[in-house]
């Protein structure tokens, strides 16, 4: 996801929201980003959003390539300050989750070691801001896929991020009264629908990576919104090729992830 908009109406993103689970139904989900731009002047996390009750905090990112512990430092205010304003918005019925990755920091979990810091960090993050979830942006080379398939994935990085996601949705349910941890996920469509025309890592990209991980947490999935909005034409389930920016185009992308 670009960094290009302080809070981002995702209206064309393909959202699929789970029954039982305590997102807002219907859910109207924003990024907030933790920077200023000259085109996007950075705003307070708790200014007035109006009917955004889904607010994703852009972005926690890995120390390093190497390195997995994640990190995310509000970058003009103190912690204690940052922590109230979500405590400001989740008075008012409204979900903070903590989105991780984006564009420009691929989170590539490929060791046990690595997963070990994931996972940790990740616990530690959700339990001092007090979000109500995670959102997982992974783009670029954070899922590798080269083989395998939806239900038996082969790669490491798909592998321990599964885990990882399993490991941090159980510890929030043990220290939080079992209740649950929401998840979301932002995948660019060639990471999802892309695994119908392309399987594997194609030129550069991993078509169809975000499927194993889908498959395998699809019980713990509260909203999937796939990138409709940032996307290069692809193919729907009918063997045709849609363009972006059409009506046609959503409807294929969203028919596609239902079927």
């Amino acid at each position: 996801m670009k960094k290009t908009s302080t809070l981002l109406f995702l209206g064309f993103l393909f959202a699929l929201v789970s029954k039982a689970q305590q997102v807002p139904n219907p859910s109207l989900v924003g990024y907030w980003q933790n920077w200023n731009d000259a085109a996007c002047p950075y705003i307070n996390l708790d200014a007035s959003y109006g009917s955004y009750n889904v607010i994703e905090v852009s972005f926690a990112v890995p120390t390093s390539a190497t390195n997995l512990t994640m990190k995310f430092t509000p970058t003009f205010e103190t912690q204690s300050a940052f922590i109230t304003r979500i405590k400001n918005l989740q008075s008012q019925g409204k979900k903070v989750l903590i989105s991780l990755g984006g564009a420009n920091d691929p989170v590539t979990i490929d060791t046990k070691v690595k997963m070990n810091a994931f996972v940790s960090s990740m616990n530690t993050m959700i339990s001092n801001y007090g979000f109500d979830g995670l959102d997982i942006d992974f783009e670029t080379t954070s899922l590798v896929l080269t083989g395998g398939s939806i239900a038996s994935p082969k790669d490491s990085s798909i592998i321990y991020c599964i885990a990882g996601v399993r490991k941090i949705m159980e510890n929030y349910r043990k220290t939080n009264g079992n209740k649950k941890l929401l998840w979301t996920m932002a995948p660019e469509t060639a990471y999802v629908q892309g695994g119908m025309s392309n399987w594997g890592l194609v030129n550069g990209i991993s078509w169809g990576a975000y499927l194993p991980v889908i498959e395998a947490l699809r019980d713990s999935i509260d909203i999937l919104q796939v990138q409709l909005y940032n996307s290069g034409s692809m193919f729907g389930i009918d063997g045709k090729v849609y363009s972006t920016g059409t009506a046609d185009f959503i409807t294929s992308m969203t028919e596609a992830v239902i079927q």
